[in-house]
């Protein structure tokens, strides 16, 4: 089995792609609290995704993982493109290891609807998901969210 934790950016600068100062705090604060041991790191094409990601392992102490790239497939606006590229990601995790993902809302919550037949609600900033695949059934493991 392998697991992927797909996770929504911190909230942007109004004015760029990158982190706000308060979505770089926020992104600090929910990284200390990540389960870390991340052996594949990839992010959507956006400089807030990569951000976020950074802030996350910073916050973890965790270097890069030597597995990591950015995915196209990440920021698809097409239902099955966005699958095939989680589908992507998750193939590049070793056995037993676990990934992370940063990517956008509601992709993120398409990419589930795809592959596991299973609708979420919106994800808020930072809030994420857990697949777990095991041969070829892809599942959800779990959800994140923040308190109000």
């Amino acid at each position: 089995m392998r697991a992927l934790e797909l996770r929504r950016h911190a909230p942007r600068d109004p004015e760029a792609d990158r982190l706000s100062k308060d979505g770089q705090a926020l992104a600090l604060h929910i990284g200390k609290n990540l389960p870390g041991g991340y052996v594949a790191l990839f992010t959507s094409p956006a400089n807030r995704a990569a951000e976020t990601a950074a802030y996350f392992m910073r916050a973890l102490g965790q270097q890069l993982p030597q597995i990591h790239g950015v995915s196209e497939e990440l920021a698809s606006d097409d239902p099955d493109r966005l699958a095939a590229g989680v589908r992507k990601i998750l193939a590049e995790i070793p056995e037993g290891g676990r990934g992370l993902a940063v990517g956008h809302t509601p992709l993120i919550e398409w990419a589930v609807l795809a592959l596991t037949g299973e609708e979420i609600r919106p994800l808020r900033e930072c809030e994420g998901v857990v697949l777990e695949q095991e041969e070829d059934r892809i599942e959800l493991a779990g959800e994140y969210r923040r308190e109000s």
